[in-house]
């Protein structure tokens, strides 16, 4: 038969004009991929509990097709979602799924980098704690004791009940340095653990709320009265009856906060161990931390010293007039 005939040189032929065919449809219309990063929607999620992916909370899914066709699409068109209504509590293995446009499924091969999350079920805590205000900084105005109160006083911390565990303390740090006045402002309250690290991955409600500083004009002087320290007493039978000093009392100055916590300044310790008369002194006095003693730093103080008086001692009584006449006399 006659097409037989170079049999081979039209094999040839054929493959080489199907190869071209082939190289210039992929000229015209190459085959390309993209990627798009969704977010993973989860679905059917259980009440009274907390989901954690323990991944990226986005899926990466690989689009391939012809060009033409992948640069019309968009990252909106494709839903990822995990569904959570066989879940059990602790870790899961789950499949994700993909939902986009229905006439993709004959133009494109769409499919997800990782077809499998791991999601973490664990029961929900919810407590209620107080909002705690760290000051820290100086205002510029001077002679001021700054106070600070948030509205509302507490909130309430939700989440995972592992995290909420670890919450110690809700707390708001505000910077007072170079402020002026009054201040009213909105912030969000930190959740601290023990060692007053943020605790991450709960909710606090309300997110935030309103702090309220005031800055309270104080004196920054005090007089308290001075109390000497009369450590070592006079030698027995000395002691004493009366001391005095002057002055009475000296003026300290200071922080407020620090002068609230002083009530009396005591001089340095005096000794009366070899004291058995009246005595004056000038002593130093002993400033406490964090003040300044305004004015004279020594005080006078005056001791009066006695004797005890010793009771003399017991002597026997003479015999009486009587009981020596009714003796009898001794034979001469």
């Amino acid at each position: 038969m006659r097409w037989r005939e170079n049999l081979l040189e039209k094999v040839g032929a054929l493959t080489t004009a199907v190869l071209l065919a082939l190289y210039v449809q992929s000229q015209l219309h190459p085959v390309i991929e993209r990627t798009y990063e969704v977010p993973i929607e989860l679905i059917n999620t259980p009440q009274n509990y907390e989901v954690r992916l323990e991944s990226s909370p986005r899926a990466r899914v690989i689009l391939r097709g012809v060009k033409e066709l992948v640069e019309q699409t968009r990252a909106e068109q494709i839903r990822a979602s995990v569904d959570l209504s066989r879940a059990k509590p602790g870790e899961n293995r789950l499949a994700i799924r993909l939902d986009y446009p229905i006439e993709w499924r004959e133009q494109l091969t769409v499919t997800p980098e990782r077809p499998v999350v791991r999601v973490t079920l664990e029961p929900r805590l919810s407590r209620q704690f107080p909002v705690r205000v760290n000051l820290t900084g100086i205002p510029e105005l001077q002679e001021v004791l700054a106070e600070a109160v948030p509205e509302p006083a507490s909130v309430r911390v939700s989440g995972a009940a592992s995290q909420v565990r670890r919450v110690r303390a809700v707390q708001i740090n505000f910077d007072m340095t170079g402020l002026q006045g009054d201040l009213e402002l909105e912030m969000a309250p930190t959740p601290i653990d023990e060692r007053g690290e943020p605790v991450m991955g709960v909710q606090i409600a309300p997110a935030e709320v309103r702090l309220k500083v005031r800055l309270i004009p104080q004196p920054t002087s005090r007089t308290v009265p001075v109390s000497p320290r009369l450590d070592d007493l006079p030698p027995f039978p000395y002691r004493v009856i009366w001391f005095s000093v002057e002055p009475v009392s000296v003026q300290l100055r200071g922080s407020p906060a620090r002068l609230a916590q002083i009530n009396v300044i005591e001089t340095a310790p005096i000794s009366l161990r070899n004291k058995t008369s009246d005595a004056e002194m000038r002593v130093p006095l002993k400033p406490p931390p964090g003040v300044e003693i305004l004015g004279a730093r020594e005080v006078t103080v005056r001791v009066r010293i006695q004797r005890e008086a010793q009771p003399e001692p017991t002597r026997p009584k003479p015999p009486a007039e009587s009981e020596t006449q009714s003796q009898p006399k001794e034979d001469a």
